[in-house]
């Protein structure tokens, strides 16, 4: 089933972004290398923003440890055109204590500024409560104004967390507020549904 983004969707579906016509499913563990190609494929800028470091890929470890539906639940993102081509990659990890989730957000360069760095958070916001959480959290480096922006926008709370960047925590609906499901229909190119940190960028 294909819900638009603004549906709750189960783990197992995709949902659609309208503005971009891209599809975003919960990634397998055999996509290791998709999402490393989309790591190279990314500028020094957008990967320091989402690692706060130089990383170029992730490591089979912690491939392993993000795709496990367990303590972390990952999707990716792609066109339906090119589904072998992964665009972004978003992540929660849960925390030790289990009431929080961290925020992981890559997406590549030309798909930035398109409002799916939106979309995602959002849909991640929807999906916390699977892990057990009542709260997402990321560290955003300031000078990422768009993601601050993003998370501003949907009601994060922000503090100086020393040297360069701002801490977020970003409260989850609760079930009851959750949104219902939404009607939407497939775009004419998508294909048939698959099942399959941390610093945000939007």
């Amino acid at each position: 089933m294909l819900h638009s983004e603004n549906a709750s969707p189960a783990g197992d579906e995709e949902f659609l972004h309208g503005p971009t016509w891209t599809l975003t499913r919960l990634a397998g563990a055999e996509e290791l290398a998709a999402v490393n190609d989309l790591h190279s494929r990314c500028s020094q800028g957008s990967l320091y923003k989402r690692y706060l470091g130089t990383r170029t890929g992730l490591a089979p470890d912690e491939w392993q440890h993000m795709t496990n539906g367990g303590t972390a639940l990952t999707w990716v993102t792609y066109s339906p055109e090119s589904p072998e081509r992964l665009i972004a990659v978003l992540q929660l990890v849960g925390s030790a204590g289990g009431d929080s989730a961290d925020l992981g957000l890559l997406i590549e360069d030309p798909w930035q500024n398109r409002k799916l760095g939106t979309a995602l958070v959002r849909h991640a916001r929807t999906q916390g409560h699977r892990m057990g959480a009542t709260a997402i959290t990321g560290t955003v480096d300031r000078r990422n104004p768009a993601m601050l922006r993003i998370l501003k926008d949907l009601g994060a709370s922000l503090s100086f967390g020393g040297g360069s960047v701002i801490d977020a925590v970003l409260a989850l609906p609760t079930i009851d507020d959750r949104p219902a499901p939404a009607q939407s229909g497939r775009h004419p190119g998508s294909v048939g549904m698959a099942s399959a940190g941390c610093v945000p960028r939007c």
